[in-house]
């Protein structure tokens, strides 16, 4: 069936929706566990409930995706992802919120996966990136709403009232998604769901190798930014409205940045839009723990959502070329794996950095990171023509 391109303007918003409920509450997390009597250690453990079940599944996710379609993942998962944000309210102890980051963080998996292919797997090659950018830009404006209205949610009722209210917006995803128009590509021989060795063959593709690694350290970036960032917000004496104000800074950066990628790509080209994008998010992180003033975290958290933003669509768009057509949801599911595997793993060890050393050393650690892996994350611009 014919895909006209009010479905991705549509998708866009309903990206927006959900994105309002899951990212809004992700600052609230550490803020709410800090509540609670957590410690940064188990408050590590706790953020890193969010992407363990995608660690395991999230390429038989793909693989459902590729059979069935997006449609329905993207109703499924929106109802499911946002009811699941309501959970905290209903348990004044640390288990409510992890068994709420389980089943979000897996429904999120979902939507992900189908969104990214429903933009990409209908798309002609020329349309492609206009398609994925439309689809971003969404989440990013979803990105930038939620933490905004969470903080300013969590300070004039509670962090269980705000988990109540975003996952209530979230829902309007699911109701717009019966609109979307059904896709699925042509029938092929099915391979076995939980045979994981065919998936990894994936990998000899270099640009699929080098898009996951740029996907893994902006998501790296992300997630320390919005799970610590709270936390040092909170030790230097700044409210839950302003840390969800500099938080959605951030994400507004990234809405900012992508309106003017197509330009930043045709004078620099791809390459050096990602290497620059990543070095410079990786430098930031070492300012961000030196100062202490709302204007200036605001500055620089701005300087780091443009950084971040720049790195994410490239990275789907570079998977998207770069994968067979019949295999492009596997090959997202797979991208998606690879990086809840840094997400899993990131919390857990930034939470014992942080313990032990203060929540300054997060800062400085992940900045080392992303500018060690920057040295790494250079596509091959003529192959991605080729493959084009």
């Amino acid at each position: 069936m014919k895909i006209n391109d009010n479905n991705y303007t549509l998708l866009g918003i309903i990206s927006g929706f959900f994105m309002v409920g899951m990212v809004g509450t992700r600052p609230l997390i550490p803020i709410f566990a800090h509540e609670l009597g957590a410690t940064p250690f188990e408050i590590g453990i706790v953020v890193s409930m969010f992407p363990f079940l995608s660690l395991l599944f999230a390429v038989q996710i793909g693989k459902i995706v590729d059979r069935i379609g997006s449609k329905k993942p993207i109703i499924l998962s929106s109802i499911i992802g946002s009811l699941s944000l309501v959970l905290p309210l209903f348990s004044s102890q640390l288990i409510g919120i992890i068994l709420s980051q389980l089943i979000a963080g897996i429904a999120n998996t979902f939507f992900v996966v189908s969104a990214q292919s429903y933009a990409g797997h209908s798309s002609s090659p020329i349309k492609r990136e206009e398609n994925i950018l439309k689809f971003s830009i969404g989440a990013a404006i979803g990105s930038f709403v939620g933490p905004l209205l969470g903080g300013f949610l969590a300070d004039q009722l509670t962090s269980a009232y705000a988990f109540l209210l975003l996952g209530m917006i979230g829902l309007f995803a699911a109701l717009l998604s019966f609109s979307l128009t059904p896709f699925t590509i042509e029938k092929r021989e099915k391979q076995p769901l939980g045979k994981f060795s065919t998936t990894f063959q994936l990998l000899k593709i270099r640009n699929v190798r080098r898009a996951f690694l740029i996907s893994s350290l902006v998501l790296l970036g992300k997630d320390m930014f919005t799970a610590y960032f709270p936390l040092l917000g909170l030790h230097i004496g700044l409210s839950s409205t302003s840390i969800g104000m500099i938080v959605s800074i951030n994400a507004l950066a990234g809405i900012f940045i992508r309106w003017f990628m197509p330009q930043l790509i045709d004078v620099l080209g791809k390459r050096r839009v990602i290497v620059l994008s990543v070095v410079c998010s990786g430098g930031l992180f070492l300012f961000i723990p030196l100062f202490n003033h709302i204007v200036l975290l605001s500055f620089l958290s701005f300087l780091l959502g443009m950084g971040l933003g720049i790195g994410q669509p490239l990275s789907i768009s570079t998977t998207l070329n770069s994968l067979p057509r019949e295999r492009v949801a596997e090959g997202l599911g797979f991208r998606l794996t690879s990086n809840r595997l840094t997400q899993t793993v990131a919390p857990f060890a930034f939470g014992v950095v942080a313990q032990l050393f203060g929540l300054a050393s997060v800062f400085f650690v992940t900045g080392a990171i992303v500018l060690l892996g920057s040295t790494k994350s250079t596509i091959d611009e003529q192959e991605l023509k080729m493959d084009e």
